[in-house]
């Protein structure tokens, strides 16, 4: 079936783009887009079913929030995402791409240690950005 470009669809992809470093769950995104589009926005249930078919096609990363039974929603960097993994700060959220050579070579080992094939483009890695560990050590640990 042809996928056609709807005009809620671009509004919501063109709203992720521009907040690219930020996740969202459902609610947010139909907030944060009823406030930025006004009454153009699409409703809550829309961007549910449009997050679904951006999560398959492969545009939008979705997270576990935390401990919790929700989900956030984060958009990468596109066609060339797949070709490389993805790492996931806990603290500020930011999603950043791993070098391709990087990649390319901790998967050469996973599948050569383990004779395990992994998925790029359902890996992700998380931990904490370079910014939130010098913010970490300067307030001893504590985060803000």
């Amino acid at each position: 079936m042809a996928e056609y470009r709807t005009e809620q669809k671009t509004m919501l992809s063109d709203f992720l783009r521009a907040n690219r470093e930020h996740a969202y769950t459902v609610d947010e995104l139909a907030e944060g887009m009823r406030l930025s589009y006004g009454e153009a926005a699409p409703g809550k249930s829309t961007v549910y079913r449009l997050m679904t078919h951006l999560v398959e096609e492969g545009t939008v990363k979705r997270f576990v929030k935390g401990h919790s039974r929700r989900f956030v929603y984060q958009i990468v960097g596109g066609a060339d995402c797949h070709s490389h993994l993805h790492l996931k700060c806990m603290e500020c959220g930011k999603l950043l791409h791993l070098d391709e050579e990087v990649s390319e070579r901790l998967l050469r080992a996973v599948r050569s240690s383990n004779d395990f094939s992994v998925d790029e483009e359902e890996t992700v890695l998380f931990g904490a950005c370079a910014v939130c560990m010098q913010s970490k050590r300067e307030t001893g640990g504590k985060t803000e």
